[in-house]
């Protein structure tokens, strides 16, 4: 008979060194994972200010004027902090150039651009409702892209949601289908979403070594001489009266859904998965209705409820995993 003391379990010695750092280990791994769902809740936050900001000054500041001072602004602010970072890795860097410029190019050029357009003919409470529909789009994406099988339930999700967006963009008068045609501005919120989908499905492919100081650099670096050209070609139609509220709007959009969102939502990402981030992205129109509400005085109507609860519908159905959950029920009918 073998001898049990020869190797002692972890679960008789509890503190032995190798219970003691497993136990570190997971610990660790629990804080970090928390950590990240905390966070994932901030740029939801940011990004429906970032919404309601630009309905806000649309009148008064041009979409692409926006969108390049926003991210002139935080590159300016960023750069003492993230160019040490940028330069210890300028080997990755030159070595996945492409990759990263194509990732800027849709995190942070086209996306908000897309917005901006879009708000100069949509409400805030409309365009972030739209842009719920991210998560779903995700989905879609994964099923083109990378070839991720679609479930019938998430199918159903899908139109849902769509359904959803579909009442939203007929403000709940179904007759209007046999002539609708698109608000222009629905329209540029609905590319936005899909661009943000395209985003988070290619931060798979940022280089893992790749650190995310050195990589929100490159992002802003990229982001603000893509959209330089737009800018600086279009004056003076491009030009702005520099008042309060113009760099008021400029100095949030700059800080907050720039830089503070990014850092969280890229964590977020890395640490739970694009899928799971998704689905916080839901909270935006609750954060936007609020704040739609007290800075806008926009009116919510009966739609604008059917539209997001057809939305939410969908992603519940389309996201939630009812197998783990009946699992876990049946399993605590037994005990």
């Amino acid at each position: 008979m073998a001898d049990s003391t020869a190797n002692p379990s972890p679960m008789l010695y509890p503190n032995s060194p190798k219970s003691l750092t497993s136990r570190v280990e997971k610990e660790g791994f629990m804080k970090g994972k928390l950590l990240a769902y905390g966070l994932l809740v901030l740029p939801p936050l940011f990004w429906a200010g970032n919404f309601v900001t630009g309905r806000y000054i649309s009148e008064q500041v041009p979409a692409m004027s926006l969108s390049y001072w926003r991210w002139t602004l935080a590159m300016l602010i960023a750069m003492p902090l993230l160019y040490r970072s940028m330069w210890r890795q300028r080997e990755v860097i030159s070595q996945n150039w492409l990759r990263i410029s194509i990732l800027a190019c849709l995190g942070v050029a086209g996306f908000n651009s897309c917005v901006y357009i879009g708000l100069q003919n949509t409400t805030a409470t409309n365009a972030l409702i739209i842009n719920s529909m991210i998560p779903i789009f995700i989905l879609l994406v994964s099923w083109v892209w990378l070839k991720q099988r679609i479930t019938l339930r998430q199918m159903a999700g899908i139109v849902l949601s769509f359904v959803g967006v579909l009442a939203l963009l007929v403000k709940g008068q179904w007759q209007q289908l046999a002539t609708f045609s698109i608000n222009q501005g629905d329209g540029w919120i609905v590319l936005s979403s899909l661009v943000w989908a395209l985003y988070s499905i290619g931060l798979r492919y940022k280089p893992a070594e790749l650190g995310g100081a050195a990589f929100l650099g490159c992002t802003l670096v990229v982001g603000s001489l893509v959209l330089s050209p737009f800018y600086w070609l279009n004056l003076p139609e491009a030009a702005f009266e520099v008042t309060n509220d113009a760099i008021a709007a400029l100095a949030y959009v700059a800080v907050f859904p720039s830089l503070l969102a990014y850092l969280a939502w890229n964590y977020g990402v890395k640490s739970v998965g694009a899928n799971i981030a998704g689905q916080y992205i839901h909270l935006m129109p609750l954060f936007g209705a609020v704040l739609s509400v007290t800075f806008l005085g926009e009116q919510l109507a009966a739609y604008h409820a059917l539209g997001a609860l057809l939305i939410a519908a969908g992603l519940l159905v389309a996201l939630l995993p009812f197998a783990a959950i009946r699992g876990r029920f049946a399993s605590f009918k037994t005990h």
